[in-house]
């Protein structure tokens, strides 16, 4: 097994372990987020992460729904490595840890909903 793989595994492994440990979203200091909606029902941001950025790793309180804009986003939760392509849309359980990567060479940009209620 290489040593990629021990990691991934590792960090599949420590996300199932903790699931909901983490509560902030901790983006590194070149990643973007623009609000376009927030109330007490949904969040709605846009975000940009350029090559090699990562969202650190992370549990939302609340379900999440998301699209891939431009380039592809790598998301890896208790389920393990998931890569999404332009067009693709992704959705997180409450409560699912998971960091989000840019893995590309090119900027990763998506659209992430988390739906705060639903009445």
């Amino acid at each position: 097994m290489t040593a990629r793989r021990l990691s991934m595994l590792a960090l599949a492994l420590t996300l199932l372990l903790a699931d909901g440990a983490w509560s902030a979203h901790s983006g590194g200091p070149d990643t973007q987020e623009r609000v376009a909606l927030e109330n007490t029902n949904v969040k709605i941001g846009y975000l940009v992460y350029p090559p090699g950025a990562s969202s650190g790793v992370h549990v939302n309180p609340e379900p999440e729904l998301g699209m891939v804009v431009e380039g592809e986003l790598t998301l890896v939760t208790r389920n393990g490595k998931q890569v999404y392509k332009a067009g693709s849309a992704f959705f997180l359980e409450t409560g699912m840890g998971h960091i989000a990567l840019n893995e590309g060479k090119a900027p990763l940009k998506f659209w992430a909903v988390n739906m705060k209620k639903c009445d």
